[in-house]
């Protein structure tokens, strides 16, 4: 996905993503995410390659929002789409955490 032709925030220019392709990557990976959590034991790697994921993808979106916010509504409705996509993986995540934990 990189070199995208449309506008890349300084954010992204390590990815080299416009913002429309980088919140959808990050739509693709939460629901990949959810699909592993769906059907396969949460193992080690999996739960930390999901929790850094959605810990740099936050805070990348967070810069986004506070320092380039999009002109556009739709794109800054799609920014607080993805961040709340991230609350509810993570939010998933810690819960059978928790769960496994207690079996």
């Amino acid at each position: 996905m990189g070199g995208c032709a449309g506008a890349v925030p300084p954010q992204l220019m390590d990815q080299s993503l416009c913002l429309e392709h980088f919140l959808g990557d990050v739509q693709e990976r939460c629901h990949n995410f959810s699909r592993h959590l769906e059907s396969v034991a949460l193992e080690e790697e999996l739960r930390q390659t999901a929790t850094k994921f959605i810990m740099l993808s936050a805070a990348k979106i967070a810069t986004i929002g506070m320092e380039n916010p999009p002109n556009d509504q739709l794109d800054r409705g799609r920014l607080l789409n993805a961040m709340l996509l991230l609350a509810e993986l993570r939010d998933r995540f810690d819960k059978l955490t928790a769960a496994k934990r207690k079996s």
